[in-house]
């Protein structure tokens, strides 16, 4: 009798940047973890956090950072994951407030890649993927948003594999009238999870 497999999945840490519940963004974020295991799966909504901005203290470049917060609990999640998905409507060209903070309290990793000695193996590339919706057309929509999110994933060491920019939806659940993007984010949850 030959010995049975158990399916490998990789550990997917969702990020739900939206402050509004079950707004377009956050029902593509689920489109996009459709079709991976629950049990794999540890999908945060940011605005149910408590997570203050950085203080610029520099305190974490010799140790934790010492701001008593929900961050405390997600660092490691950002740190283990082997799949990030993020989703986040645009405001004034940029990232919601909430994954915003998020990203600034990373200046934690950052400080770490600086100080890491120049032999040390460089660590296995993760792999990552942005949503993003905003409500107007313009060209320049998810200019800014787009380097933020390279520029944070470079930092954990995540790579920018996937990305779904949608414009011109704004009210409420208004996505779930357009069955192509709905598909294009199922589409991108498995490429992204799927892939090595």
């Amino acid at each position: 009798m030959g010995e049975a497999t158990v399916p490998c999945h990789p550990r997917i840490l969702a990020l739900a940047g939206s402050p509004r519940r079950h707004g377009n963004t956050e029902i593509l974020l689920d489109e996009a973890m459709a079709t991976a295991p629950a049990t794999a799966t540890d999908k945060i909504v940011l605005a149910d956090l408590e997570i203050r901005g950085c203080r610029a203290c520099d305190a974490c470049r010799h140790g934790p950072c010492p701001l008593g917060d929900d961050m405390q609990a997600l660092y490691p999640k950002l740190e283990t994951a082997e799949v990030l998905l993020v989703a986040s409507p645009v405001f004034f060209l940029g990232l919601s407030s909430q994954l915003k903070a998020v990203i600034d309290r990373c200046q934690l990793f950052w400080n770490k890649k600086q100080q890491a000695p120049a032999a040390a193996p460089a660590r296995p590339l993760r792999r990552g993927a942005f949503i993003a919706v905003g409500a107007t057309r313009g060209d320049r929509l998810f200019l800014g948003c787009r380097q933020t999110m390279r520029i944070w994933f470079d930092t954990l060491d995540v790579e920018y594999r996937e990305e779904l920019l949608v414009r011109g939806v704004d009210a409420r659940g208004a996505i779930r009238r357009h069955a192509d993007i709905l598909q294009q984010a199922r589409e991108l949850g498995q490429t992204v999870i799927r892939s090595r």
